[in-house]
């Protein structure tokens, strides 16, 4: 599943320690976007609550594609 992670304020002066973490509970990251802070990437859904429960993480969201009509 692809997912969105938003990083906190407390997160984002860590964020390598945090990129870190999320890659240990299970987030196969793709692209570290720090002057916004957030995290995008892959996870099973069973270790999204792992990511949730991490210092620094404010949210956790399913990426959705934006198609054009």
């Amino acid at each position: 599943m692809r997912v969105l992670v938003t990083v906190n304020d407390d997160g984002v002066t860590r964020l390598p320690e945090l990129v870190a973490r999320l890659r240990a509970a299970g987030l196969v990251v793709d692209t570290v976007l720090e002057h916004v802070g957030v995290v995008t990437g892959v996870i099973a859904p069973p270790d999204i609550a792992a990511v949730r429960a991490l210092r620094g993480v404010e949210a956790v969201e399913s990426e959705r594609g934006v198609e054009g009509g």
